[in-house]
């Protein structure tokens, strides 16, 4: 009888071993899927909030202002540079969530790469290079540490 219990006592331990490793198996999928999921919910944040940006074009005198911006922001009127500087600071806003989550490795590397190099064209710009000037400091060390940088490497 001893015997016997023994055998049911190293068959229970065997299937409970297996039982363990299909539930990892189980948490390490559900793991990478809820992974996956944050990373296009990042994405769809990411292009909701750069999208809003696009309304500030239906006022004709800010995209006048804008053009004028390209060239030289100090051309701008005081409230020309109030428009501006409030639109500048939605699409760094927009940069430095993307910044953020790649830096966090929420974002893969293609997607950032993209985006980057959509939002460096503004920096890079008279008026993109006025408005950090003037409103870095509403940033995380890190993204200006980052923006700097890059403003280093094109003067």
């Amino acid at each position: 009888m001893t015997r016997r219990l023994k055998e049911y006592a190293l068959a229970a331990e065997i299937i409970g071993a297996i039982a363990v490793v299909i539930s990892l198996i189980y948490v390490g999928v559900s793991v990478n899927q809820n992974t996956n999921a944050v990373m296009v919910a990042n994405h769809q944040a990411l292009v909701a909030l750069d999208q809003a940006t696009t309304d500030w074009f239906k006022d004709p005198d800010f995209a006048a202002a804008y053009i004028i911006s390209l060239d030289d922001a100090g051309k701008l009127s005081a409230v020309q540079q109030a428009q501006f500087s409030s639109y500048l600071a939605d699409k760094f806003n927009a940069w430095e969530f993307a910044f953020l989550t790649h830096e966090s490795g929420m974002m893969e590397d293609n997607i950032w790469q993209g985006w980057d190099g959509h939002y460096r064209m503004l920096l890079q710009q008279s008026g993109g290079r006025w408005f950090w000037g003037e409103g870095r400091e509403g940033f995380s060390p890190a993204f200006k540490s980052y923006l700097d940088s890059i403003l280093a490497t094109t003067e």
